[in-house]
């Protein structure tokens, strides 16, 4: 029998007390072994006649160029006739000020992608693939960035009998689009399913982050042929898939022997304190979407009291960082976001959705970094501008970002971002658990800084900061230093401690 080879990335997961507690870290490494076993001894199923199979996962959500499809389009063409060189060419056409320039890239878009639709061929093992879960008990999506003409394309060429096997299907036409994570999301919430019970595939870092993002489990094809190679450098935080594999062959192989998680597995697991007292089909959770995961974590932290996870950027299947922070933003009303994904592609240039009252928020992302979370903010609607001292790793994504002017958040540090964003809604600073570099509440919150927000908040703008509490620092004492400064606290919360220091999650008003 013919052995293949899946690729678990080796990293252990970190969950929310993975960075100062020690059980939570034996939680971790227990959920490695789950995850390895899983790659090398998953339980074979016996397939059944009777009824249909269970597999590990209760929906699968599939892109299709690159994925299902080898389509053919010459993305370095692409690239060059829309002058986009590097990075998600959507983000990178929401950021542009000039509708013009958008609906002329869009056409040339949809010129390259009609030609590409003429050629497309299967990938090899799809109709495998498709008839194993038209045979089992699983929900089959299918979203993506191209068009409904490419999809019915897509359905003439295997045979338009299997579209009904696709009960949910999202094109760009939908209000939402990758990597939105409101796009899974919605799917989710269409099959009333769990997104931690769910996979994405795809070929691309988008089809990776929008699955890590939303909590589904995430399957890298690798070699999909939807970026040439050495275009990037390898995947960013937030864009590490929780497997990946060769070929839909391999996935179908994968997906076969790979044994289910039941809601009692689930239990038993977070209850167990080792791999041996389980059964089997434990060794799955870790190939779980983070959602489920992370109720590996053992709660000796106080994080449990604001609902507070901790994940790792860097490990498999994670999203990208500060994500729950922008979700709190949300819920608060400091940040507005658009009610759709790329709100001026839409309005530009069609084929995407406008939205009727406009797009999100304008944001001056301070300390934007690799531009992981920045990517993610775009992705919603809101206009941002990322701010740093080192902004190569932002401009390869696409990302709209200036360097700091002179000393990071000093006086005229912003003035860049003055320049290219004009007046901004909300100024957001996060910095990571146990990140390298960064800021800390007590250099977010010097006068010098407090003063500087100002040269690009709109008055009653919103000045919004997670990060680690300074040294001394209490609640009281920032309170009054924001009004010092001319800030109203609309929300101030310190978070138990993360990484070795506890953090504060603050909402200001400029006033």
């Amino acid at each position: 029998m013919q052995t293949h080879h899946l690729s678990i990335h080796g990293c252990p997961w970190s969950f929310g007390r993975a960075y100062s507690s020690r059980s939570a870290c034996r939680a971790s490494k227990r959920l490695l072994a789950r995850t390895a076993a899983a790659a090398s001894s998953a339980t074979v199923l016996p397939v059944k006649t009777a009824q249909k199979r269970r597999l590990l996962y209760d929906g699968i959500i599939f892109d299709m160029d690159g994925t299902l499809t080898e389509a053919h389009i010459d993305f370095a063409d692409m690239r060059a006739r829309t002058g986009i060189p590097v990075g998600d060419l959507f983000v990178a056409m929401e950021s542009w000020e000039e509708p013009e320039r958008i609906k002329q890239s869009m056409d040339v878009i949809l010129e390259i992608e009609a030609e590409a639709a003429k050629t497309v061929t299967a990938k090899a093992g799809l109709v495998e693939l498709l008839q194993m879960l038209r045979e089992s008990e699983i929900q089959v999506g299918l979203v993506t960035r191209n068009t409904t003409s490419s999809v019915d394309a897509f359905f003439q060429l295997i045979g338009d009998e299997w579209r009904s096997l696709f009960n949910e299907i999202r094109t760009r036409e939908f209000r939402y689009v990758k990597p939105d994570k409101r796009l899974l999301l919605d799917v989710a919430k269409a099959w009333q399913l769990h997104p931690g019970r769910l996979l994405m595939v795809g070929d691309s870092f988008e089809d990776v982050e929008v699955g890590n993002a939303a909590g589904t489990a995430s399957c890298l094809i690798a070699g999909g042929g939807n970026e040439a190679p050495g275009s990037n450098l390898g995947p960013p935080a937030g864009a590490i898939p929780t497997f990946t594999v060769n070929s839909l062959t391999q996935l179908t192989d994968f997906l076969l022997r790979t044994a289910p998680v039941s809601d009692i597995d689930t239990a038993a697991i977070s209850s167990s304190s080792t791999v041996g007292s389980l059964d089997d089909s434990s060794s799955s959770l870790g190939l779980l979407g983070w959602s489920v995961r992370s109720t590996m974590s053992e709660s000796e932290s106080d994080d449990d009291e604001l609902g507070v996870l901790i994940l790792d950027p860097s490990a498999p299947g994670n999203p990208a960082p500060g994500l729950d922070f922008v979700d709190w933003l949300v819920q608060q009303g400091a940040i507005t976001i658009a009610s759709c994904s790329f709100p001026r592609m839409g309005a530009a240039a069609g084929g995407l959705q406008a939205c009727p009252q406009g797009g999100g928020d304008r944001v001056v992302h301070v300390g934007c970094g690799d531009g992981a979370l920045t990517k993610m903010l775009a992705s919603k609607g809101l206009v941002v501008v990322g701010v740093d001292s080192d902004i190569t790793a932002g401009l390869k994504r696409g990302l709209r970002c200036v360097q700091f002017q002179d000393e990071p958040l000093g006086a005229g540090s912003l003035s860049n971002a003055v320049e290219v964003a004009g007046t901004s809604g909300a100024v957001l600073i996060y910095t990571a658990p146990a990140a390298a570099c960064g800021f800390s509440s007590s250099q977010c919150l010097t006068s010098a800084a407090l003063q500087e927000y100002r040269t690009v908040l709109a008055v009653g703008g919103h000045l919004c900061i997670e990060a680690p509490l300074g040294s001394g620092s209490t609640a009281d004492s920032i309170r009054s230093e924001l009004a010092a400064a001319g800030y109203a606290v609309r929300a101030l919360q310190v978070l138990p401690a993360a990484a070795g220091s506890q953090r504060l999650r603050l909402i200001a008003c400029a006033q």
